[in-house]
């Protein structure tokens, strides 16, 4: 691994440890001068999960036929497309029966969750609420009882990124040691399990 890689990765889990930090800290009282303090959780998951999903596509991009853009891959800010690419690498390894956890049982549902966190964006959701104004207001989609029941899911979601992202590296260094896929497939201590 790149220094680059190892720091990313790190962030990533240092943002994942703030969010269950904020989450454990949460009155979860109904309370008007607290009604908003789940969303910052969610823009941790966000940062994390897509910090995840860079690293899972730069493993996993040397699968694919046309590999994803360095620079590209760094400026976007998009889990949707980075969900995408993520979706050709394991369709690429055929792993789609190993890619699930809690929550996600197939691509379609990852791409759900992925799309499901994109638009809970607190800033974008209070922009367009048309409750905004009113003190202590918080649109449905951003109250505290469904940011903890989308919690499990995201932990998993994670969980289930970095393993992936390990498995793709440690599968392209047995290909290049010349291991063929169906020698790593073969094999009774070696596979693509991920969940």
């Amino acid at each position: 691994l790149f220094r680059s890689d190892v720091e990313i990765d790190l962030y990533a889990k240092s943002l994942h440890r703030a969010a269950k930090t904020l989450i454990a800290s949460l009155d979860l009282k109904p309370n008007p001068k607290t009604a908003w303090d789940a969303c910052p959780v969610l823009l941790l998951y966000r940062e994390a999960i897509e910090l995840h999903l860079k690293s899972l596509v730069g493993e996993g991009s040397n699968f694919l036929q046309t590999p994803t853009d360095p620079l590209t891959l760094a400026k976007t800010r998009s889990p949707r497309w980075l969900a995408q690419i993520v979706c050709q690498i394991i369709k690429a390894v055929k792993w789609e029966s190993e890619f699930k956890c809690e929550g996600i049982a197939s691509l379609a549902d990852f791409s759900v969750l992925i799309s499901e966190l994109e638009a809970l964006d607190p800033v974008a959701v209070a922009v367009r609420s048309k409750h905004r104004g009113r003190f202590g207001d918080v649109p449905s989609s951003l109250q505290k009882s469904k940011v903890l029941r989308l919690v499990p899911k995201l932990d998993a979601l994670i969980d289930l990124l970095d393993a992936t992202a390990d498995a793709l590296a440690a599968t392209w260094d047995m290909q290049r040691d010349g291991i063929s896929p169906d020698e790593l497939l073969a094999g009774d201590d070696f596979g693509p399990t991920i969940q």
